[in-house]
């Protein structure tokens, strides 16, 4: 819906690597991480996880992205994570929520915002909300 990638990329990949930068911007993520580690902990990972609200799979991909772990450290993590048996279903990771108690809000928030900002219009807004202008206006009245 917000990207088109170009000939030769592959979707889904570049559908993950957007989802990762929009999910765990690249400076906080840094903040909380560090610019280059070497290793990062399982326990550090969840906490991360929690932060974030994202499997440590996904973190783990983001830190590689970010170059804050070498491909090395990438591979190690994930025969760790093979091994615990967080790489297929029921993707029993730590500190998981159900998916019926997760419900994603960041999206919305910024939506809002550039709406605040003057970015986008109250249609806009709308149409990427999925929602109707008289909806996104209760909404905005339910604010006030």
């Amino acid at each position: 819906m917000v990207m088109t990638p170009a000939a030769g990329v592959d979707e889904e990949r570049a559908a993950h690597r957007f989802a990762g930068a929009f999910l765990m911007p690249a400076d906080v993520v840094r903040a909380e991480i560090g610019a280059q580690r070497s290793a990062i902990s399982i326990g550090e990972f969840v906490a991360i996880k929690e932060r974030f609200g994202v499997s440590v799979q996904a973190i783990a991909y983001r830190c590689l992205d970010l170059g804050i772990i070498e491909k090395k450290a990438f591979s190690l993590l994930f025969k760790e994570f093979t091994k615990r048996g967080w790489r297929k279903e029921p993707f029993a990771e730590p500190a998981c929520i159900s998916p019926e108690y997760e419900e994603p809000k960041r999206f919305e928030r910024l939506c809002y915002r550039a709406l605040a900002e003057g970015v986008i219009g109250e249609s806009r807004a709308a149409e990427m909300l999925g929602i109707t202008l008289q909806k996104l206006d209760q909404r905005l009245a339910e604010a006030v």
